[in-house]
């Protein structure tokens, strides 16, 4: 009897999987190794340094992608794919939009310097 998944498409077939985990694995593992080392080292600029993260970040995000969750060229792979950029949509909204309101907040709440300097002095002490 067969899985479910497997028949309507879901589910990855058993051709291959242990390569791709051992591909993904290494892939991973080296990438940030990669990252770990340009950090400690420090022999690049700062900005360099973060750039060069962010970029191997997304090339892990790749490999995380292909490998692991193996989102593929296949047609069930384009759907999933899909569903996991409108997944990513939906929490890129949920971020920026906490942020921004988080930020906006702090601006109207934070009194400015003449204001505190008179709040402060219109308090008697302690």
């Amino acid at each position: 009897m067969k899985n479910y998944f497997h028949e309507i498409g879901l589910w990855p077939s058993a051709d291959g999987i242990a390569r791709a985990y051992v591909i993904g694995f290494i892939l991973s593992l080296a990438l940030t190794l990669i990252a770990y080392e340009l950090v400690v080292q420090a022999t690049f600029t700062q900005q360099t340094i973060i750039i060069v993260v962010a970029l191997l970040a997304l090339v892990q995000f790749g490999v995380q992608v292909r490998f692991f969750l193996h989102l593929g060229g296949e047609r069930s792979s384009r759907e999933r794919l899909a569903i996991l950029g409108a997944a990513i949509l939906i929490v890129g909204i949920l971020i920026s939009g906490s942020l921004w309101i988080m930020f906006s907040l702090n601006s109207r709440m934070m009194p400015d310097s003449e204001q505190m300097q008179d709040y402060m002095n219109a308090q008697l002490g302690f």
